[in-house]
């Protein structure tokens, strides 16, 4: 149990934690953002043609943000956590996916 003083200095008794697996969505979410500007850049420089393996690498991306996203979504349904952390990693991981299935359908497309 661990004493929180909030800003009205009364003290709060809480049992909420810091989900592990909030944390490790969140962290997942950067190293996939952190990847995906790699790419774009890695890419941009050969002008579009980088070949197969941008193409994996990038695949493998988006598994990672899908990853993150279900370690959000089903550490939001525990109860007694902090929620601050599964959010931002689902909210990041889903932009990071709807950025990739967009470039992979403009891609189809053209």
């Amino acid at each position: 149990m661990q004493i929180r003083i909030g800003k009205r200095r009364k003290i709060q008794f809480t049992d909420k934690k810091h989900p592990l697996q909030g944390i490790l969505s969140a962290l997942l979410a950067a190293l996939s953002f952190a990847m995906m500007i790699i790419l774009f850049v890695c890419s941009g420089m050969e002008k579009g043609n980088g070949g197969i393996m941008y193409g994996y690498l990038g695949i493998l991306n988006l598994l990672l943000s899908v990853t993150g996203f279900v370690l959000s979504l089903r550490c939001l349904k525990r109860e007694d956590i902090y929620v601050t952390t599964p959010t931002i990693g689902s909210v990041f991981n889903g932009v990071i996916i709807i950025i990739y299935l967009i470039l992979y359908f403009m891609g189809a497309l053209v």
